[in-house]
């Protein structure tokens, strides 16, 4: 089951969103979060699959909480797709994906184009998430054949 969390500041852009994937989505889980900060806190615990996240929010706002999760060895894996109502110009988009949002919408948002965004995102992190495993998995394989040899060679020496 794949776990989306969603970070809005408003209650009702969250229901509206949940109710959404809910429909689209049978199947997913959705969490949601209220501020930049909790959502942070609820990616580090919970590790979702995807973070949909809103821009513009007081305190701290959509940019600073993408760089600071993509910032972070354990959420940074985690592909965020920006969603904005109000900074919707190229300059607030190259922005974002710059400092490493996966994408990044304008709203009011297609459904379609977000499940199609959603899913992509899945896919691209599965593939990813299965190279990080392969890799780890051949690091470890690695340290353990030179372990072997340097046992042996001590055994011809």
């Amino acid at each position: 089951m794949s776990k989306i969390l969603a970070i809005d500041d408003k209650p009702d852009n969250l229901t509206t969103l949940s109710a959404l994937l809910n429909n689209l989505m049978p199947g997913c889980a959705v969490i949601t979060a209220q501020s930049g900060v909790e959502g942070i806190e609820k990616a580090g615990s919970e590790l979702p699959d995807v973070i949909l996240l809103d821009v513009k929010m007081p305190g701290m706002d959509g940019f600073e909480t993408c760089r600071r999760l993509k910032s972070d060895k354990s959420t940074k894996h985690i592909p965020v797709i920006m969603v904005t109502a109000i900074k919707t110009d190229s300059q607030s988009r190259v922005k974002g994906l710059e400092i490493g949002a996966d994408a990044f919408l304008a709203k009011p948002i297609d459904q379609y184009e977000l499940v199609s965004q959603i899913k992509v995102a899945l896919r691209i992190k599965k593939a990813e998430d299965d190279l990080r495993e392969e890799r780890d998995s051949l690091d470890r394989l690695v340290k353990e054949r030179t372990a072997a040899l340097k046992e042996r060679e001590k055994h011809y020496r």
